[in-house]
């Protein structure tokens, strides 16, 4: 191996034991943290175990060949359990231990190998047998959990992701576009891992192990600085599921397209934008669909599918387009006033949020918007 790769190996796996101090000690620490922490502490061992690995002289650490192995094989749960705490924060079930089952099988897999002397340990190491049944069928564990767990990862994110935007109205889109930038990002360093098991691709696996070194590490000193990088608040306290709220999951025979009939749906729908304009509900930071449903006097997936069906646009859209249209109306009149005192008024809880939605209604930062209305008025 290369010193600089050695070097590099050696300084990743410092940074992980580092990061998993940062994020396991002292009371601030999130369960996010504290599992990312465990990912950091996993990933240093991984890459330091590997400079014990090319060792081929006997020394005090030669019995630690191979222990680094079979860390991966617990990646992929810790990518599934971060994300899910990250978004939620919510407690853990007994069930949550099977999550344990890939990397602990792996290792009882191997538990003769590496329990063996240390001089078979460096042999092994240095010239890996190619019939080794237990080390082949571990590889197929780790590859195969890694893929599985991305899978039920990119499930369960699209899944909140769709309960935020049916049932919340306020909370930062950007949240959820970093969350699927890091799957991506994992799912093309597995990949990457899977194609370069032969030797001529050798180096897209020495790619794919800087990528997750600083992909992984630089998640962790955000999620350090912020406890609550994507925490979406209020999430987990939605009574209605994902199924009741999108009405292309209803089946009835009324109607093809959801459980109402198209004339109720516009009665449903002409009452809600009464009701908005009238009252402006929007306003209200505390706002969700249960809560509106309640105070117009329907159920919550009639008005989800009467936004949906009538209006075309889900309760996170309807109502944050009230709340940009409400801020853009008030820029004009008042061209001096705050933007974030304006926000504020028109129910965004967070300049983030506010910013992140602006943009995304808008196409422009809310800084320019404010710059095209004084050009324009020139």
């Amino acid at each position: 191996m290369p010193i600089i790769l050695q070097h590099l190996f050696a300084i990743g796996g410092f940074y992980g034991i580092l990061l998993f101090c940062l994020l396991t000690i002292g009371s601030d620490n999130t369960k996010a943290n504290k599992i990312l922490g465990v990912w950091c502490l996993f990933l240093g061992l991984f890459f330091l175990g590997i400079l014990v690995n090319v060792q081929t002289s006997l020394n005090v650490f030669a019995f630690f060949i191979g222990w680094n192995v079979y860390l991966p094989a617990s990646f992929g749960a810790l990518l599934y359990l971060y994300c899910r705490q990250a978004i939620t924060d919510r407690n853990f079930s007994s069930t949550d231990i099977l999550h344990v089952l890939p990397v602990l099988a792996c290792y009882l897999l191997n538990i003769d190998a590496l329990f063996t002397a240390a001089e078979i340990k460096i042999t092994w190491a240095t010239a890996p047998a190619d019939d080794n049944a237990p080390l082949q069928l571990s590889q197929l564990i780790i590859y195969s959990q890694a893929f599985i767990y991305l899978a039920f990862s990119f499930q369960m994110v699209n899944k909140y992701q769709r309960t935020a935007k049916n049932n919340l109205a306020d909370f930062n889109p950007e949240i959820f576009r970093w969350i699927w930038i890091l799957l991506i990002l994992t799912l093309c360093v597995w990949s990457f891992k899977l194609v370069s098991s032969s030797e001529t691709l050798y180096f897209l696996s020495v790619i794919s192990d800087l990528v997750i070194i600083f992909l992984i590490y630089g998640v962790a000193l955000a999620q350090w600085r912020n406890p609550k990088l994507f925490k979406v608040n209020k999430i987990e306290e939605i009574s209605v599921s994902v199924q009741d709220t999108d009405p292309t999951n209803a089946q009835t025979n009324s109607s093809p397209s959801g459980l109402l009939d198209s004339s109720t749906r516009e009665i449903i729908s002409t009452r809600v934008k009464q009701f908005m304009d009238e009252e402006h509900a929007y306003k209200d930071s505390q706002l969700n669909l249960l809560r509106l449903a309640e105070l117009i006097g329907v159920s919550t997936h009639h008005l989800s599918e009467a936004l949906n069906q009538h209006q075309g646009k889900n309760f996170y859209q309807f109502i944050n387009d009230y709340r940009v249209n409400y801020v853009r109306e008030m820029l004009a009149q008042q061209p001096t006033a705050k933007i974030l005192d304006l926000a504020m008024t028109a129910g965004f809880s967070s300049k983030s949020t506010f910013n992140a939605v602006f943009k995304q209604a808008t196409g422009l930062s809310p800084t320019q918007y404010r710059q095209t209305l004084s050009n324009t008025s020139d």
